[in-house]
């Protein structure tokens, strides 16, 4: 099966992984994705009141990553196709002192259903490379947010040094999809998520994409040796020019 066809139905596929997801995310990134997630947090709008978004947000490790340590963040809305995925994150949070704050549903990335700017922040970690349409998705990120709003998307890339690349592409190519099968006894979800890293875009690629969706200020902040990507982009008001 295609790469693009499997992407219609991966939220399916997550289902199946959901029970182990966290425990295989740990395992193949030896712990490093708690600091990815822990760097964007850094770049989040200062504003009081914060209203933020987060997309493909799982179980919602990266959501409650950031109402955890970001305290302007008042409210919290966390969206995934994958009911199963929504389900073990809303236990996650139960009883916790930030429950309040934390919103987790089924929803679309390219269909959100929040109104045209609603949210000052939009997230999204480790997803983007699997929705059915990068540039719909985009495209109701810059719809949600409001004019001064902030999209942050941390994805998997591949590092530019060529001994390191290469090293990488072994890990992702031969170590990944045996491990990530074995654990979570769903081989073809391995594999998968392994060619989704491989073809998709990043770095300047990615940086044009956001920039052709209308977002300014547009950076890639490369991290352990370009592993993965946080990629930074700003709506702003009507009339500014940069």
């Amino acid at each position: 099966m295609a790469i693009e066809e499997s992407r219609d139905e991966v939220w399916k596929m997550f289902d199946r992984i959901s029970p182990r997801y966290d425990l295989v995310n740990r395992l193949l990134s030896f712990g490093i994705d708690h600091y990815w997630r822990r760097q964007l947090i850094r770049h989040l709008p200062q504003k009081k009141g914060l209203r933020l978004l987060d997309l493909a947000t799982g179980t919602g490790d990266q959501l409650i990553t950031i109402v955890k340590r970001a305290k302007q963040v008042e409210t919290a809305l966390g969206l995934d196709m994958s009911q199963e995925m929504v389900r073990l994150g809303q236990r996650k949070i139960i009883d916790k002192p930030y429950t309040h704050r934390i919103t987790l549903a089924e929803g679309d990335a390219t269909n959100i259903a929040l109104e045209k700017g609603s949210v000052d922040c939009v997230t999204m970690s480790f997803g983007i490379r699997n929705v059915t349409s990068v540039e719909k998705c985009l495209e109701e990120c810059f719809r949600v947010l409001t004019p001064s709003g902030k999209l942050m998307i941390l994805e998997l890339s591949l590092p530019k040094n060529r001994f390191i690349r290469g090293l990488h592409l072994f890990y992702l190519r031969r170590i990944l999809p045996l491990v990530g099968g074995l654990v979570s006894r769903e081989p073809k979800a391995y594999l998968y998520l392994n060619k989704t890293i491989e073809t998709f875009p990043y770095g300047e690629a990615f940086c044009t994409k956001l920039k052709s969706a209308g977002f300014y200020r547009v950076k890639a902040y490369p991290m352990t040796f370009g592993a993965a990507t946080l990629y930074i982009g700003e709506k702003v008001p009507c009339g500014n020019h940069l």
